[in-house]
């Protein structure tokens, strides 16, 4: 069977036909025809069962997404990238489903031999098609935000991916029911500001929030002026890195650094809340703030962030001393691993200082043309090695043995097998004469 999006509707269409159903594409799908990268809702009288069966006659794979009964929603899924939502309809007609949706571009609907070929007839109660002509983000009427408190963040989200602005009206909402958003749930919060934090251009849409007074409530900033220049140059800096790294540019595009770079925004953020001063920040290097964060987030992301800000802590502290040293940037190296990049992001968007730049090159420098080209070899002595060579059995003087030769073959004081065998068997004979 062709997989492909026109064709999977076309058999959709035959397959509802045959059953006297009715389907429309609603929401985002039909939306998103005017950009790219549609995404395809479909709604109708007992649309989640036409899903159910239009899975099993096709032989795709059906999750059910929401199983209250009136408003059942399953997603088919088409392949890794590309799915079909069913979802039951909402009220007697189309024109009652659109109602209770969220914003106007949202609230229109079609039917889908009409939306195949491609017809004009939308249903659109709610001027959504003028709205989105004119860009333009705009609440329905009643009792939208308090029905799903979550719908005021995701105004923000759909700005910024859709690069569209809020209407006046729908941040006085906004601004009227801010402190509810927290009480949706955090999973559901963070996904928002993903997919909000992921848009290249944010900081405008970020300083609308402030001023409506929902970020506040989810970063309270002692410091927007500064948080928010940081944020300007982080942004700037992240869309062409090539003006402050231009040796480092193609390592900081790769797609694992770009896949991270919303982590970095929230970063920023998260560090504001808790910096007073530059000078208090490279004091105190190393205090966790993300995992206090009263957003919920991966451990994977927790530690990315909090890493970071403890990298660019350490970074602001060696600078202010003036210390340039390898042997301290191979321990900050391992100490924040992978997020190195990250740290002297951050830090340089975080000085307020104007000639950090050479220093941040020479420990990208460092870091991606000494450090990573020897820890990507084979090591020059391994666990095995050192048991054979001087009969020991595993013991904590593994780890210092071993650190202490990649830290010596990283800096260049050794280059071979010999010479580290030597460094291990000096290391051996100190731990025997401080144990005496």
């Amino acid at each position: 069977m062709d997989l492909s999006t026109p064709s999977i509707l076309a058999e959709l269409l035959n397959f509802s036909t045959s059953r006297n159903q009715k389907l429309y594409v609603v929401g985002g799908a039909l939306r998103d025809r005017l950009s790219p990268k549609p995404d395809f809702d479909l709604t109708g009288e007992n649309a989640a069962e036409t899903g159910k069966c239009f899975s099993r006659s096709f032989n795709l794979t059906c999750i059910p997404l929401d199983k209250t009964p009136g408003r059942q929603t399953v997603r088919v899924v088409l392949d890794q990238k590309r799915h079909l939502d069913f979802t039951d309809l909402q009220g007697k007609n189309i024109e009652e489903d659109l109602s209770q949706r969220d914003f106007t571009i949202n609230a229109m609907g079609q039917l889908l031999p009409d939306f195949l070929s491609g017809r004009e007839n939308i249903v659109d109660p709610h001027n959504g098609q003028e709205d989105f002509k004119n860009k333009k983000i705009r609440v329905l009427q009643g009792p939208i935000f308090q029905s799903d408190p979550l719908r005021m963040l995701r105004a923000f989200r759909f700005a910024a991916v859709l690069n569209f602005e809020i209407a006046e009206e729908t941040l006085s909402q906004i601004s009227l029911h801010k402190t509810a958003l927290m009480e949706s749930a955090q999973e559901r919060i963070w996904h928002e500001l993903t997919l909000f934090f992921k848009s290249p251009d944010t900081l405008s849409l970020l300083q609308v929030m402030h001023d409506c007074g929902l970020l506040d409530c989810l970063f309270p900033i002692p410091d927007e002026t500064s948080t928010f220049a940081q944020y300007q140059r982080l942004e700037s800096l992240l869309r062409e890195p090539k003006k402050t790294f231009p040796e480092y540019a193609d390592e900081l595009s790769t797609s694992g650094f770009l896949n991270q770079q919303y982590l970095l925004k929230v970063s920023i953020l998260l560090k504001g809340i808790k910096e007073e001063t530059e000078t208090r920040s490279t004091e105190s290097p190393g205090v966790a703030v993300a995992k206090d964060w009263n957003i919920r987030v991966s451990n994977a992301e927790t530690k990315f962030m909090d890493q970071t800000m403890n990298g660019a802590g350490y970074l602001a502290k060696m600078h202010a001393e003036g210390n340039h040293d390898q042997a301290e940037l191979y321990d900050l190296v391992k100490m924040t691993g992978e997020e190195l990049p990250a740290s002297v992001i951050l830090f340089i968007c975080g000085s307020h200082l104007v000639d950090v730049t050479p220093f941040c090159n020479s420990v990208l420098k460092f870091y991606y043309r000494q450090f990573l080209p020897v820890i990507s070899k084979e090591p020059l002595l391994n666990g095995e090695d050192i048991i054979r060579q001087f009969r020991l059995s595993p013991c904590p003087l593994f780890g210092r043995i071993l650190h202490c030769v990649q830290k010596a073959q990283v800096l260049g004081s050794i280059s071979t097998r010999e010479e580290a065998v030597t460094l291990a068997k000096d290391i051996i004979q100190s731990q025997s004469a401080e144990s005496e």
